[in-house]
C-alpha cells in the first residue's frame, strides 16, 4: 500500500497532566497512556522509591513530585512545582485512593472512615481546588477515578463504596460550576482491574485462584481489566470527548449490566 503521507500527531502532545497516585495501578496506567501520547505528566504520589524510577517509552515526559495527598500544604506545593516546571495544566486526573480490607460496618470506626474520606474524597476536592485556576486558563479538564461499586454497591465495603459514590456526585456538581470557565469534569468507574492493591487484598485469601475467578465472573467479558485500558478511557475524556461533561464513564467489562444471582 502506498504511503498516504498523513502524519498522525500523538493525541496528548504539548499537553500537561497531573495524575495523583500515579506510581502504580490505575494511576500508572493513566500515566503510561498519556505519556505515550506525547504528554508531560506530573505524578503526584508519596512513593518516592517508585516515583524516582518512572520512565516512558513514548515521546512524552514524566515528572515525579512527592506529595502526601492528605496534607493540604503538600497539595498546594505540588501544584506550584508543576506550574514552575511546565507553566500550565491541561488535565487533572484524580486517582489516588485505598480500599480497606473487607468488613461489615461493625468493623469500621469513625476514625477509619474519616481517614479514608481524607484520601479518597477530600484529596480530590483539594487537588481540584488548587489546579482549577490553571485549568480555567487552558480550558482544561478533570478526570476523577471512581469505581463500579459506586453504582452497584459492594459487600463488606460500606466506607469505600461511600467515598466512591461521593466522587461521582462531586464530578457532576463541579461540572455544573466549571462549565462557565470552559472546564469539563468527568469520572471513570472501573470494574475489577488487576492492580497491586487487588493483589494485596488477595494475599490473605487461601484459594486465590477461586477468588480471581469470582472477580472475573463479575464481568460480561469474563476477565479483569488492565490498568492501561482505564488509561485509554482517561485519554479519550481528556482529548476526544470535547462535548462531554458531568458524565461517569463505566469501564467495567459490563459488570453492572444484566441480572445476577443474589446469593
Amino acid at each position: 500500500m502506498a504511503d498516504s503521507g498523513v502524519v498522525f500527531k500523538p493525541k496528548f502532545e504539548n499537553k500537561v497532566a497531573i495524575v495523583t497516585g500515579g506510581c502504580q495501578g490505575i494511576g500508572r496506567g493513566c500515566v503510561d497512556v498519556l505519556a505515550a501520547n506525547g504528554g508531560k505528566v506530573a505524578v503526584i504520589d508519596i512513593d518516592d522509591d517508585t516515583g524516582e524510577t518512572l520512565k516512558t517509552d513514548g515521546p512524552g515526559q514524566i515528572l515525579f513530585v512527592h506529595c502526601d495527598l492528605v496534607k493540604e500544604d503538600d497539595i498546594k506545593a505540588a501544584i506550584h512545582t508543576v506550574i514552575s516546571k511546565f507553566g500550565k495544566i491541561d488535565c487533572l486526573v484524580n486517582n489516588a485512593g485505598w480500599h480497606p480490607p473487607a468488613s461489615s460496618i461493625d468493623g469500621f470506626s469513625a476514625e477509619d472512615f474519616r481517614q479514608l474520606l481524607d484520601l479518597n474524597l477530600v484529596a480530590y476536592f483539594l487537588t481540584s481546588k488548587y489546579a482549577l485556576p490553571y485549568l480555567r486558563q487552558s480550558s482544561g479538564n478533570i478526570v476523577n477515578i471512581s469505581s463500579a461499586v459506586a453504582i452497584c454497591g459492594q459487600a463488606d465495603a460500606v466506607t469505600y463504596t461511600t467515598t466512591k459514590g461521593g466522587i461521582i456526585a462531586m464530578t457532576k456538581a463541579l461540572a455544573i460550576d466549571e462549565a462557565k470557565h470552559g472546564v469539563r469534569v468527568n469520572a471513570i468507574s472501573p470494574g475489577s482491574t488487576w492492580t497491586p492493591l487487588l493483589e494485596k487484598l488477595l494475599k490473605p485469601i487461601d484459594d486465590k485462584e477461586a477468588e480471581v475467578a469470582r472477580y472475573e465472573g463479575q464481568s460480561l467479558l469474563r476477565r479483569l481489566g488492565d490498568a492501561r485500558e482505564i488509561g485509554k478511557a482517561c485519554l479519550f475524556l481528556a482529548t476526544d470527548a470535547t462535548y462531554t461533561t458531568g458524565e461517569n464513564l463505566s469501564c467495567s467489562g459490563g459488570m453492572e449490566v444484566g441480572f445476577g444471582q443474589k446469593c
